[in-house]
């Protein structure tokens, strides 16, 4: 009987077979470099061009890539390759910028100092939204639909709230605007806790928080409210715990504000879905 003789070339193959292919010639791409370059805004359409200290053009200079990040530090991200934001305020505002290619990602980051706080004159929706020398208080307002929310923006097909259908912890919050960009917003200390089954929870809220005025930035166009993280990262919001951290300018009149906004999902990030939030001045 021979058949031994046939062992080794029975391992040899299986050992031939086992032996990965190799193709030559084929290099893998490395990871994107995210430089960047930053200047302020030159503007050269006014009777005198001028440079404008508190807008800032951000340029990619990664070459290829599949997605582009920013994180202005204002409150403002980005995922186009040049961009323009705008700082109101005075202060050094720390930039990151991610690229992502076939071959891994990069980031990159910059200090951007602005020199000087924009006055803006008190008029117009600023106005309407602080009361300028006259501080105004919003409080919801107790008609039907002071709260609503839909898959939409706008709709009202997963609840509308009926007629002074709020609770009391909810009827005795209280939000204010300034001229200088301050935010209050008074909970009497307990806020409505839609993460753990709308039940009233304690919430202490920092002293100062801050918000901006953006002329146009809704989504169809209306001035938009965007209220700025507290120092920690805690997003903030208006009315409703889970909504924000952006809220379009619908209707606004000297005693009567509606803003809609997307539902947030409790770590600053959108879910599905819109709330309408109807408030009425104090």
């Amino acid at each position: 009987m021979r058949f031994h003789h046939f062992l080794p070339l029975a391992v040899l193959l299986a050992a031939i077979g086992c032996q990965p292919i190799e193709e030559e010639g084929i290099d893998l791409p490395g990871a994107p470099s995210a430089a960047f370059d930053w200047e302020y805004l030159y503007v050269d359409t006014a009777a005198t061009p001028y440079v404008d200290s508190n807008r800032v053009v951000f340029t990619s200079m990664a070459g290829d890539g599949f997605l582009h990040f920013w994180d202005f530090g204002n409150g403002f991200t980005s995922n186009a390759t040049q961009d323009t934001t705008f700082y109101p305020q005075a202060g050094d505002y720390d930039v990151t910028y991610s690229v992502y290619s076939a071959g891994g990602s990069g980031s990159a980051t910059a200090t951007i100092p602005v020199a000087n706080t924009v006055e803006l004159p008190c008029e117009g929706t600023l106005a309407l939204l602080t009361g300028c020398d006259n501080q105004k208080t919003w409080i919801f307002s107790g008609e039907a639909g002071a709260i609503s929310v839909g898959p939409t923006p706008g709709s009202t097909e997963w609840y509308s709230s009926p007629v002074a259908g709020l609770v009391p912890e909810q009827y005795d919050d209280s939000y204010q605007f300034t001229v200088d960009g301050d935010y209050f917003y008074n909970n009497n200390g307990g806020t409505v806790n839609p993460f753990e089954g709308y039940v009233v929870t304690e919430l202490a809220v920092p002293d100062t928080l801050s918000y901006l005025l953006n002329p146009g930035a809704g989504l169809n166009g209306e001035d938009q409210i965007r209220l700025l993280p507290d120092d920690t990262g805690f997003c903030w919001f208006m009315g409703v715990w889970d909504c924000g951290p952006t809220f379009d300018i619908l209707e606004l009149t000297e005693d009567r504000l509606v803003v809609m906004a997307p539902i947030q999902n409790g770590d600053c990030t959108n879910g599905d879905g819109y709330f309408t939030l109807i408030f009425a001045a104090q």
